[in-house]
């Protein structure tokens, strides 16, 4: 599956509800077995906001206050999804966990 077919499916919980869509996807490096590098999908932030994170959701970023607490404010019902959590069989993406078990992006 290619990012592009992921980002922008819309998204709801195991109850129903509507997050939202795929609004970015996180990853990191690892190494295979025969040692090459790649990228590993780790999850996915599903939001109803189009506007960007730019970082701003980490607790380490510094930046213009207004603008970050403005940035966190527009993603404050966004969510953070694993990879594993995610039903992707359909057009709609499912999330095996209800909205209230998933971790904010305001949490350390």
């Amino acid at each position: 599956m290619r990012a592009g077919e992921l980002l922008g499916r819309p998204v709801r919980d195991v109850n129903g509800r509507d997050l939202g869509a795929i609004r970015e996807i996180r990853a990191e490096a690892a190494t295979r077995p025969d040692g090459l590098p790649e990228l590993v999908v780790r999850g996915v932030i599903v939001g109803r906001t189009r506007v960007r994170l730019f970082g701003y959701q980490r607790h380490d970023q510094r930046g213009p206050a207004p603008l970050v607490a403005l940035i966190r404010r527009l993603h404050r019902h966004s969510r953070y999804v694993a990879w594993e959590d995610l039903d992707l069989s359909g057009q709609e993406v499912r999330v095996r966990r209800p909205f209230a078990e998933l971790a904010g992006l305001d949490r350390p």
